[in-house]
């Protein structure tokens, strides 16, 4: 029988395509065929079925349970618990949780008898992995810490950096970032020490996903495209594929349908060939959002609902919550207000049940939706404020501060690691080329001391020789160098122009990122005030209709008066602000992006343009409290370039935000403008820009005005006060000068003409 079993096994491996090291297979097999003792046997399907795990479910199962009856037969403890480990794995990646678990702790007991601590600690592990796919994140993170601790006692690094990661992805989930960053750190240093490439990669996608997150799109791919890199060196399909999937995300949120699809689509196909289930599931769900944004609802549905189902089957409690939100969204979309309300809701009691931020936020969001759609205002306001909560708590100014902290801090001691490593194989080298000159030396004295007395007239004539061969070797690499000197300048004098060139446009690119994130910044906050108006106008319409039916029905009470002009009071006044807001952002980007689109001159009042510029560059304050102070004529008017005002203003002042003001919640902006003549005469306008920051330092100072020099790469590019310099000097012929002490803040003072 069992020689049946093992040539059907056969037979299935040449009949599929498989992503295996067939060479290592070919070899087990016909190990396996020539086996004699059959403890061999056992361990030999064991590693048959790993080999398979993430290629072939149904051959790696096979593999498995031939090792488990052979070795049950033969009472062989230690192959019975690591088939049942396998099988647990297999029945983990096909999603059935029960069953996973049930072989995991068959093979903890079977470990424990025999007292493999690592057996003992990996069981724990893969129980702790069930338990967080189900949703149990305070079970999961019980069995990572006991694993850990057994990891740590015998030694077994990979081990713990494993157990790290698994507890940084539960509090990923549960919106823990700066949390879940020390985690992910604290294995990738493990990770590099062993260099064990796998794992580095797992964590750099791991923290690319908390940037995406938190809408760090440039370091998310940074670290997603590391992570791919390394994946495809050695050849982890599945890893790619979860690569894809993120990248991906990061396009849908950028709006760039067309390539979010195309790499979900190929997510898929490649998690569809690895029989991944959970991955499938995922990839599905993205797909079926896609078709949502391009208005194709019924595949929409037909996507999440699949997605929806497979997480259903493996009982995965995140999976869930994440599909009916899905749906609901789509049930919005389509005018299905109830539904979508009874989907959100369920979708709620999930996310809250297992602490999932992101899926709580997002379903008090499409709640305030339906709700502000079927007239009931009151919730939907409700809603509305649960939403502002949970978004402030994950999105919070500490959290992004402390993640900034950590991966610069991080960066810096892996650095000064690479630094110290270097000096000491300088030092080496220092002392080889110095034992090496030693014994040249002693060589040559030796030598010199043998023939000296013998051959000193051949050596005169030789020295005479060699000086004349010397002579003309000089002569010739003299030729040589000058020939190379006027090449090099040549060169040189090219690449100058090319650099400047490439400067250029690296200025241009940066002005047009500038005006874009200024967009998205306005149409962010506008978006707000006009909501709450929104609901609240309809608040106030529905007030006014049920009052006019008390009116009608002579059912008028003092007290139903009295809450109507409560009600009525409250929600005009709450229109009257939010209103008054948006009219002011609309009014003050309207003309401050004109300005920066359109280089032309014209007349404009200085001061007023200046608060319009301001408060067009608002909302990148965030949640610090900056005083502005502008002590300008109200009635000075110069005729000149508005938009490279508004450019020069804006990059000073998100120089001091990001700089001056990066470690703090409070600071102070001056602006001073005075003419530098009378009117009639030759007038210049002298412009004083100023922070209370935290200023620059003395060895800095002279280097802020270069291009690409940033103190904080993490946040600048380093053209801000390069092109501030450019536009001053260049377009407004003008100077421009900086001083500052650290701690003392920061002085710019700008000259230029008045009617330039």
């Amino acid at each position: 029988m069992k020689k049946i079993i093992f040539t059907t096994t056969l037979c299935l491996i040449f009949s599929i395509y498989t992503f295996a090291d067939q060479n290592k297979v070919d070899s087990l097999l016909n190990e396996l065929q020539a086996a004699k003792n059959d403890t061999n046997k056992v361990n030999l399907f064991y590693i048959l079925s790993w080999e398979y795990m993430r290629v072939n479910s149904d051959l790696a199962m096979e593999f498995a349970k031939d090792g488990y009856k052979l070795a049950k037969k033969l009472n062989f403890k230690r192959g019975i618990s690591d088939c049942l480990n396998n099988m647990g794995s297999i029945y983990k990646n096909i999603g059935d949780y029960d069953e996973a678990i049930k072989n995991y702790k068959k093979s903890l007991i079977l470990n424990k008898e025999i007292k493999d601590k690592e057996g003992i600690s990996s069981c724990l592990g893969n129980i702790g992995i069930i338990y967080y796919f189900k949703g149990d994140y305070s079970e999961a993170i019980k069995y990572f810490q006991e694993s850990m601790g057994i990891f740590k006692e015998i030694g077994h690094k990979k081990g713990v950096s494993a157990c790290l990661t698994n507890i940084g992805n539960i509090y990923k989930d549960q919106g823990k970032y700066p949390k879940a960053i020390e985690y992910y750190q604290k294995a990738m240093k493990i990770c590099e020490e062993t260099e064990d490439s796998r794992g580095v990669s797992s964590c750099l996608s791991n923290i690319g996903l908390v940037h995406y997150y938190l809408n760090h799109y440039s370091q998310a791919i940074e670290y997603f495209q590391k992570s791919q890199k390394l994946k495809k060196e050695f050849g982890d399909k599945k890893g790619i594929s979860a690569c894809l999937n993120n990248v991906g995300l990061i396009y849908a949120d950028l709006m760039e349908y067309e390539k979010a699809n195309e790499n979900f689509e190929k997510a898929l196909k490649l998690k569809r060939e690895l029989g991944d289930k959970k991955g499938i599931s995922y990839c599905l769900n993205n797909i079926g959002i896609i078709h949502k944004n391009w208005g194709n609802y019924k595949k929409a549905l037909k996507y999440n609902e699949e997605a929806l189902a497979i997480k259903r089957e493996m009982g995965d409690k995140v999976g869930i919550s994440n599909g009916l939100l899905n749906i609901a969204i789509v049930q919005y979309e389509l005018g299905n207000y109830t539904q979508s309300i009874t989907n959100s809701q369920k979708s709620l009691i999930i996310a809250e049940e297992i602490g999932a931020k992101e899926n709580i936020k997002n379903a008090y969001s499409n709640l305030a939706l339906c709700y502000s759609k079927i007239k009931d205002y009151k919730k939907a306001l409700e809603y509305y404020k649960l939403y502002s909560e949970v978004k402030d708590s994950l999105f919070n100014e500490e959290s992004n501060k402390q993640i900034t902290e950590m991966t610069t801090k991080y960066e810096t001691e892996k650095k000064e690691k690479e630094i110290v490593l270097l000096n000491k194989e300088k030092k080496l080298q220092n002392v080889e080329l110095a034992r090496k000159d030693a014994e040249v030396k002693k060589k040559n004295i030796q030598r010199n001391a043998f023939i000296g007395g013998f051959a000193l007239v051949l050596i005169l004539a030789l020295v005479v020789y060699k000086g004349y061969i010397q002579k003309r070797k000089s002569n010739e690499i003299l030729t040589e160098k000058n020939v190379l000197i006027t090449k090099q300048k040549a060169e040189l004098t090219q690449t100058l122009e090319e650099l400047r060139s490439t400067q250029e446009q690296l200025v241009e690119s940066e002005k047009m990122a500038s005006l874009g994130n200024l967009v998205a910044g306005v149409a962010h906050e506008i978006n707000t005030p006009v909501g709450i108006g929104i609901t609240a106008s309809s608040s106030l319409v529905e007030d006014t209709k049920q009052f006019a039916e008390f009116y009608k029905k002579d059912k008028m009470s003092r007290k139903a008066l009295e809450e109507y002009l409560e009600n009525t009071f409250q929600a005009s006044e709450l229109i009257l602000k939010n209103m008054n807001r948006t009219g002011e952002l609309v009014q003050s980007f309207k003309q401050v992006s004109v300005d920066q689109m359109v280089d032309e001159k014209r007349k404009f009042n200085l001061k007023s343009y200046l608060n319009d510029i301001m408060l067009s560059i608002k909302p990148e304050f965030g949640k610090k409290t900056i005083k502005i102070d502008i002590d300008c004529d109200e009635n000075l008017e110069i005729n000149s370039y508005p938009g490279v005002f508004a450019q020069i203003i804006k990059n000073l002042t998100l120089n001091s935000i990001r700089h001056g003001f990066n470690e703090k919640r409070e600071g102070e902006i001056k602006i001073t403008i005075r003419q530098t003549a009378p009117s009639g005469q030759t007038d210049n306008l002298n412009l004083q820009y100023s922070d209370n920051g935290i200023g620059i330092s003395k060895e800095n100072l002279p280097k802020i005005f270069d291009p690409f020099f940033t103190t904080n790469k993490q946040i600048g590019t380093g053209l801000g006060l390069h092109i501030v310099y450019n536009l001053v000097t260049q377009k407004l012929k003008g100077t421009v000068n900086c001083e500052s002490e650290e701690e003392n803040g920061v002085l710019f003072t700008i000259n230029v003409p008045m009617n330039e």
